[in-house]
Formats: C-alpha cells, structure tokens, sequence
C-alpha cells in the first residue's frame, strides 16, 4: 500500500527508500544520537541492517517508516507501527539525525504532522510513545504536543553501558486538550536574572553555584561533594519533572551569565491551580542581591498571569529566619507552621512555616515586587 506525502509548516515526510540507508547508517553512527535514542553505542546500523529495517516497514500493513527532509535535505526520520483499526490506535517514533538541529523545533513539527495524519487521515483515537526517561528535551516536546505522561517502566531498558534506565510511556487522546493550569519548561527572564529549565549538562556550573555549606544547612538533602552527586541532585528533579510533579529551573546572573543556583516549582496541583515554589539556592553571588527578589517575581508572575494560578505557597523551616524575613519580603502571608513536617538530613524532625499569595492578592504583590525592584 502506498504512502503519501506529508507536509508540516517546515518539513516534509516522505516514505522512506533503500537509498535512504546511508543517511540511517550516518545518524546511528553519532553516539549522542545514539545513545538519547535507544540507549546504546554507535553503530547500530550498518548498511545491511539499515535496509532490511527499511524494507520490514515497507512490506508492513500497519506500519509505516518516512524521511524528515527540511530545505530539500533530509535530517531525521519518524515512523508509526501496530496501527490497529479497531481500538483505534498506533505507536509512533522519532529521530532528528542532524545534530545542528536539534532545539530548533523541527521535531515537533514532523511528529505533529505523523499525529495529525493518524487522526484525521487514519482516524485513530490514541497514539503512543515510549522514551528513555533521561531524553528531557524530547519529553519536554512531545508533552507541548499534547502527550502525556501514563507511567515510568522502572529499569526497563539495558544500555550499552551496562545500566538500566527508566521507559516513559506517554499518549496523545485525539480531542483531549490539556488542562488549564498545566506549567511546563519554560525561560523566564528579567533584567536581573534568567531562569532556565534546569538540564543535565548544568551539572558542572550548578556544582559550583552549590557549594557552599550555608546553602545546605536547611536542606532535607547531602551536600554534593562530586559534580557526579550534583548530576544526581538533577536527575532526581527531572524524574520528578517528567510525571509533572515539579518544574526545576537553574538561575542564572544575566549580567555575566554566571550560574548562581536553582529553583522550582512544586506541589503542582493542576485541577486546584497551585504551585508551591521551593529548593530555592542561592550562592553568596546571587543572595542579597535583585537576583532573589526578581526570581521570585518571575516565577509568580509565571505562574498568576500566565498560567492562572489561584494560589501560590512557600514553605521553610520554622527555625530559618533569612528564609522567613525574604519570603515576607515578597509579600506573602504567613498562613501557620506545620509540627514535625519533615525529616531533615541530620535526622531532626523540623517544623514549616507555611505562606502564600493568592490570586486577589497578586495584583498588590506585584506592584510592591515591582517597585523594590526599581529600586
């Protein structure tokens, strides 16, 4: 059965060739490609692989392999496999093989336009995918396409470098959009600081920004001691990102551009509208100074007047007066401390103090942001 051609805003998927085998050869040989892809080294493919794959999708019946070309080349390929007519369903799978293109949104547009053809050419209902759960970027896209998270396969794939990793299951539901108060990876930025979603590869300078042993003192977690402790200081935000429990940022000085900590949102509650903004860290070069005050800011006026948030809470240990006099600074309310919230890393049972803004209050809290920071 033939295929046809399909057209996104910036890219063309065609059916996939013998000839194309050179250009799967050349993607599976880079290891970033490889290893964000299925986990393994290079090399999956050599020529031979790379055209029995190709000619086992053309003799399919409910399969289909195509070519992402972008300005008449091509750069990556995408698919769908076990289109089952009755329930109304497919998996799909991508693969943007050029490396300078990564970021650009090309991906999502082809895998928009495999969606669309799904649904309304084939009229499937539910289309699904899976990904390792370290790609951030890829779950990030298909989470902007209307995929959603469904489970975590723990360990469910060996990788080429003798490690399990977690699978993300994930489904797009033909006419489900998403909910009203849904936050997602964003770029926040000011005159003072940058917030930017927080990835792996801000290990190093978020190590730096980290270590300081006053910034720990109220933390339920270990110091990192090792740049390899502060990747998994990360990718336990990022596990908690992906079920869309939390949203992590780096913050970053927008003067110079030096990392000076990290923030997040958490607690997201999407059917109540509130966010608790927490693992607030700061280094000695970003407390005291706008970067804190502008931060906040962002983050509330993120999640107020971009999102709709009804509410918006702080919490801190009863005993951190700094974190106390900042967060009242910003003009929240204290709404009581919490007994024994909390196992903190020395074993003591701490209290929480417990604050928040909420949706009629904003507007006040934003003018008063506004004007310390004009300041």
């Amino acid at each position: 059965m033939s295929s046809p051609i399909l057209v996104g805003r910036r890219v063309r998927l065609r059916p996939a060739t013998p000839d194309d085998a050179p250009h799967l050869v050349r993607w599976a040989s880079d290891a970033d490609f490889a290893w964000l892809q299925w986990g393994r080294g290079p090399g999956r493919f050599d020529d031979a692989t790379a055209r029995a794959w190709i000619d086992r999708f053309a003799g399919a019946e409910d399969a289909r392999l195509y070519v992402i070309e972008h300005e008449g080349r091509p750069i990556g390929f995408t698919n769908y496999r076990d289109h089952r007519p009755k329930p109304r369903s497919a998996e799909v799978g991508i693969g943007i093989g050029e490396k300078e293109l990564w970021g650009k949104g090309l991906g999502r547009d082809a895998l928009g336009t495999l969606v669309r053809h799904l649904v309304d050419g084939l009229g499937c209902h539910r289309v699904t995918l899976s990904v390792l759960a370290f790609n951030d970027r890829a779950i990030a896209s298909y989470k902007a396409l209307g995929f959603e998270v469904e489970g975590v396969e723990r360990d469910a794939v060996m990788t080429d470098r003798g490690t399990f990793v977690d699978d993300v299951r994930m489904a797009y539901l033909a006419g489900r959009g998403r909910p009203a108060f849904d936050p997602r990876p964003v770029v926040l930025e000011g005159k003072h600081v940058r917030l930017e979603p927080l990835r792996m590869e801000h290990a190093p300078e978020l190590f730096e920004a980290q270590s300081e042993d006053d910034i720990w003192t109220w933390l339920s977690e270990p110091m990192p001691r090792t740049v390899a402790d502060t990747e998994a200081f990360i990718r336990r935000a990022l596990d908690l990102q992906v079920r869309g429990e939390q949203l992590p940022w780096l913050t970053r000085r927008a003067r110079d551009g030096k990392a000076v900590g990290t923030t997040r949102y958490l607690n997201i509650d999407r059917a109540n509208r509130s966010v608790e903004i927490g693992w607030t860290m700061l280094s000695a070069l970003g407390r005291r100074t706008p970067v804190n005050t502008e931060a906040k800011y962002l983050q509330l006026r993120h999640a107020f007047d971009d999102l709709g948030a009804l509410r918006v809470w702080l919490k801190t240990d009863a005993r951190n007066e700094r974190s106390r006099r900042a967060i009242e600074r910003i003009g929240a309310t204290l709404e009581g401390v919490v007994r024994s919230q909390q196992v903190v890393r020395d074993g003591r049972v701490r209290d929480a103090a417990f604050y928040s803004i909420v949706d009629r209050e904003w507007p006040e809290a934003k003018g008063h942001l506004e004007r310390l920071l004009a300041r």
